[in-house]
């Protein structure tokens, strides 16, 4: 599933392909839009396509004072293509004029899941993100003072897009265990040298899996043949880096967690 990075990815990949061109056709499948179509097409086509942003798991395209948002859901993708091109799963297309020349980015998503939105203002759901890791930082005072409010466990609480934007199980599975926080723990319970402890990890996390990003177009870590390049998720049973003791997994808020009984305290 996306989380910050990929989104980041995919943010920097549709700046390349759409900043300053001239929206000339768009299309989509009716299940991922919401609005209608004629609506979509009134709004967009003609304009220019202006800065495009990333908040949380969210993309915000702007294109004069109208913005087109999207969500990439579990399989979602931005790709580049020719005009002629058919991609499979293919959902959403979009096709430019810059500078004269032709471009094309279509959006594919394989199980349905993500979102397109076009509207004149902010949508609701990207005002009510929290802050965001990459663009706003995260305040240790600031967190310490949410955190001592939260009865829940720390890896359902850190989940929680209100609290911090843009995290999924992924990074919040490899930060509890590079701040060698138990994931099982209250969220209430961390001290505040835990907290600045946890705030390093998290950014030590998304850097590295931005780092490991590269090629034209996101690779998910569940895609049948992609390599598991993190360093703990989706190893249950497999030695800690760290220490060697086998890995535990767990089902903990409905997600899969893995973590170091021995580290990660």
């Amino acid at each position: 599933m996306p989380e910050l990075p990929e989104v980041e990815f995919a943010k920097r990949a549709l700046a390349r392909a759409m900043k300053g061109a001239v929206v000339r056709s768009f299309s989509t499948d009716a299940r991922i839009l919401d609005g209608t179509l004629a609506r979509a097409r009134r709004l967009l086509i003609g304009r220019t396509v202006g800065p495009i942003e990333r908040r949380g798991k969210w993309i915000r395209v702007s294109l004069g004072d109208h913005r087109l948002f999207s969500h990439l859901g579990m399989t979602g993708k931005w790709k580049r293509a020719d005009e002629g091109d058919a991609l499979r799963f293919e959902r959403m297309r979009i096709d430019l004029e810059r500078n004269g020349k032709p471009r094309s980015v279509r959006y594919v998503d394989p199980r349905l899941f993500g979102r397109v939105v076009v509207a004149r203002t902010d949508i609701p759901e990207w005002s009510a993100l929290g802050p965001d890791p990459l663009h706003d930082g995260i305040e240790v005072d600031a967190l310490f003072d949410e955190l001592q409010r939260k009865k829940a466990a720390i890896k359902p609480t850190l989940l929680d897009q209100a609290l911090i934007a843009g995290l999924g199980n992924i990074q919040v599975t490899e930060a509890l265990y590079f701040g060698k926080i138990d994931p099982r723990r209250p969220a209430r319970s961390l001290s505040k040298e835990e907290v600045a402890a946890l705030v390093t990890a998290i950014h030590r996390t998304l850097e590295r899996t931005l780092g490991l990003e590269d090629g034209p177009e996101i690779t998910y870590v569940e895609e049948a043949g992609a390599e598991n390049p993190f360093v703990i998720y989706a190893r249950g049973g497999e030695p800690c880096p760290s220490c060697s003791t086998p890995l535990c997994r767990m089902v903990l808020g409905g997600r899969g967690t893995v973590y170091c009984g021995t580290c990660q305290k």
